[in-house]
């Protein structure tokens, strides 16, 4: 952007775009509106009305900050410090991930599984709570419950923090600690037992780490990402930490996000020891936009994604 030249909103939405869909960037346009918005405090409707607006010279020198670092691949999450998220307004930085769509589907189902069964619980336990999108989520549906939120990085629990005040949320208790200690969980139990577990863990495997994109890779926390060496080992060492904590036995609602093919991993290789009265049926698969009321009773079942990729290990207990 040549500082002879007055630029418009029109000419640094094009240019910026441009420049996005040059390197491959999935969304460039949006992108661009983003970081422009940002800039101008305008809104994408904004945009779109104020294009001859010209800039002044210390908004083209913010813009084009935020550009260069887009152009090295950081999230516009980060490079903004916001995410829209289920309703939600969440300030996120490189101390969490960015949440995801993925994440959102986990929440739904839950949700949908809750009104079908008409249950609601008087405590929630989210591990690997991160941002803590899923705990505010589930606080702000229920406002009556507890939530119990844990997380190993002190980091991200201060983001979490952050967004349950910003969200107006009271209801969640924050925990750093061990999410695959049974001890530790325990503890958390104290005199009343967790209806509901929610967990988005690491999954990643290592390989797959060192193959992921470089805007995730560079950029966004590899605890809060890499699962072991395949993946679901630490969502296996968390199941096997519920189960000796006692809480898995009395959750009416259990959720997990998962690397695709996870679910049916974990359903032959370690579900079947842990819990085999709830394995004894044929394991099934079901799409994320099943009516929530058709989902079995008393055994592990796993849900697709929007993409049809299985994705999420479910367990219900009524």
């Amino acid at each position: 952007m040549e500082n002879s030249h007055v630029w418009t909103v029109r000419d640094v939405l094009n240019w910026t775009s441009q420049k996005f869909a040059g390197l491959e960037l999935p969304t460039p346009l949006l992108d661009a509106q983003l970081l422009i918005g940002s800039v101008l405090s305008l809104s994408k409707v904004q945009i779109y009305t104020q294009l001859d607006r010209p800039l002044i010279p210390l908004e083209r020198a913010q813009l084009r900050e935020l550009v260069r670092r887009r152009l090295l691949g950081e999230p516009v999450a980060y490079l903004l410090n916001q995410k829209s998220w289920h309703n939600l307004d969440l300030f996120v930085d490189k101390r969490v991930l960015v949440p995801r769509p993925e994440t959102e589907t986990l929440l739904d189902v839950v949700l949908a599984i809750s009104r079908s069964s008409s249950q609601k619980p008087n405590r929630i336990l989210d591990l690997c709570t991160g941002s803590g999108c899923l705990a505010i989520a589930l606080a702000k549906s229920f406002p009556e419950a507890q939530v119990d939120a844990v997380d190993v990085s002190a980091e991200a629990l201060e983001i979490a923090k952050l967004n349950a005040t910003r969200n107006e949320v009271s209801n969640v208790v924050f925990h750093q600690g061990d999410a695959t200690s049974a001890d530790f969980l325990t503890s958390l139990r104290s005199d009343s037992e967790f209806e509901f577990v929610v967990s988005n863990p690491p999954y990643v495997s290592e390989a797959e780490w060192l193959e992921c994109d470089p805007s995730v890779r560079d950029f966004e926390p590899k605890l809060a990402l890499v699962g072991g060496q395949r993946g679901w080992d630490m969502p296996a060492q968390l199941l096997n930490a519920l189960t000796a904590a006692g809480i898995l036995s009395h959750a009416k609602i259990v959720g997990l996000e998962l690397g695709v093919t996870h679910p049916s991993v974990l359903a032959e290789t370690l579900l079947p020891e842990l819990t085999p009265e709830w394995c004894a049926q044929p394991w099934t698969e079901f799409s994320c936009q099943r009516p929530a009321w058709e989902f079995p009773t008393q055994q592990w079942f796993a849900v697709r994604d929007y993409a049809q990729q299985s994705r999420f290990l479910f367990l219900r207990r009524a």
